[in-house]
């Protein structure tokens, strides 16, 4: 029987498993966008796995176990993210796809913000007969793309598949397409989510507003009344609005150098859903009420994994490349050292 936004779920994740994509990064740091027609010279590239590959590492490399329900191609690219995979001991739940996996060129301003465009590969044909042979174990926490809610195959497949989870943790990030998405396709899936997580830009696509304040209501307007509503704001922290609370709790982040925002809301995504598995005394400084109590989405345990989050995402920006996640002791050493 689907939960259908019944109830809070009020477990802490045992796994994460991601629903969708994993695809190749090219990305290049340049000195200025080129205008149309025109050219300019990168300093450097880089190719690497990316896209859920972010938000999986993130969470593993914080000691959450991480799969990967979506495909996988036989090609180049595809042996590029498989070894990526195998590297972070990260599980893929379906085999090898015929075919190659997906790319995304991403250009890096000097100010750390990115520009992409997506060729997708065997992740965007993701069917509901693959998702049915998905195993999906208690306490298990499933993230879906919004870049997968926009795919004519996996889109209608993943909204589906979502509507009839049990008891099971369902996060939504819509990512820059959000507007883009059907509603047909979006509108079941924020019936059904449980934590939803976007950056301002997005939040606004899907709202039409630009105060945050109206941004939250429009929002919460839509999603269910024990849904955890995330709005990330860069170097500002984030913004959360949480379930009993009528008023908005705003977190912030440790001031950094941002060299590539890259993969930034990949991590503080996979960064969260691996702090609420933390037990209080392994999140130095912590004296929010509710952080002993990872068991449990309490609203205090919620708000220490949102600055852990922020902590995670701030390290993630000062380095350049897209699954820039931070290792758990790089973690615990910037927590400590911050007074956020």
């Amino acid at each position: 029987m689907a939960r259908a936004g019944g109830g809070p779920v009020t477990r802490a994740p045992h796994r994460l498993v991601l629903v969708g994509s994993v695809l190749v990064d090219i990305l290049m740091p340049v000195p200025a966008l080129p205008e149309r027609g025109g050219d300019v010279l990168a300093s450097d590239a880089a190719i690497q796995a990316g896209g859920g590959f972010n938000v999986l590492a993130a969470a593993r490399r914080l000691g959450l176990p991480a799969a990967l329900a979506g495909r996988v191609g036989d090609g180049p690219f595809g042996r590029l993210v498989t070894a990526a995979l195998a590297a972070e001991g990260i599980e893929r739940l379906m085999p090898v796809s015929t075919g190659d996996t997906g790319v995304c060129v991403g250009l890096v301003e000097p100010d750390a913000e990115r520009t992409f465009v997506t060729r997708p590969g065997v992740e965007s044909e993701l069917t509901s007969a693959d998702l049915d042979a998905v195993e999906v174990r208690p306490g298990d926490a499933l993230y879906v793309s919004g870049y997968d809610l926009c795919y004519p195959v996996t889109g209608p497949a993943v909204a589906a598949w979502c509507v009839d989870l049990d008891d099971s943790l369902l996060v939504l990030d819509p990512g820059p397409l959000a507007a883009e998405i059907p509603p047909r396709v979006l509108d079941p899936v924020l019936d059904r989510v449980d934590v939803l997580t976007l950056n301002e830009r997005e939040a606004r696509l899907l709202t039409g507003y630009e105060d945050l304040g109206e941004v939250g209501r429009a929002l919460r307007d839509r999603l269910h009344p024990a849904c955890t509503l995330l709005v990330r704001q860069g170097a500002r922290g984030c913004t959360g609005w949480l379930p009993g609370r009528g008023e908005p709790e705003q977190v912030p982040a440790p001031a950094v150098a941002a060299v590539d925002s890259t993969g930034a809301g990949d991590t503080h995504t996979g960064a969260f859903l691996a702090a609420l598995g933390l037990p209080g005394s392994m999140l130095p400084g912590s004296t929010l009420p509710g952080s002993t109590l990872p068991g449990s989405l309490l609203p205090g345990s919620v708000l220490v994994a949102v600055r852990v989050a922020n902590a995670a995402a701030a390290l993630s920006v000062t380095r350049a490349g897209s699954a820039t996640a931070p290792q758990r002791d790089e973690l615990d050493r910037l927590l400590e050292s911050w007074g956020g």
